[in-house]
């Protein structure tokens, strides 16, 4: 399953910073400085950020099953620089869409 870590931690560093082209990086600096600076609310930064990973799913669907499949045998951190009470954290937004995203594969597995 999926957690949200630290960036010294080991794990699949999401920033917009490290690995601006992986599927679940922000991919809007002025976004994430916005929320870095409390400019917008939690909430509407969440709803920007699932929007993004929502969109992403229609053309690298293989990239985020391969990675929920790693996630169904080995524990993985989504590593990021907010702390860990932030409540901007893309990285714990990840994390939860990728568990949902497990649950939904490992029930498809058990009804087929």
């Amino acid at each position: 399953m999926f957690s949200k870590g630290t960036i010294k931690e080991d794990g699949i560093d999401i920033t917009i910073k490290n690995n601006p082209g992986h599927f679940l990086s922000p991919d809007d600096w002025d976004m994430v400085m916005k929320a870095r600076f409390g400019k917008m609310s939690p909430g509407e930064y969440k709803k920007w950020y699932l929007n993004l990973i929502r969109d992403r799913w229609n053309t690298r669907q293989e990239e985020f099953k391969a990675l929920a499949q790693e996630g169904m045998a080995k524990d993985i951190k989504l590593l990021c620089y907010c702390s860990s009470h932030s409540p901007y954290c893309h990285a714990k937004i990840a994390a939860d869409f990728m568990n949902a995203l497990v649950k939904k594969m490992r029930a498809a597995k058990t009804i087929a």
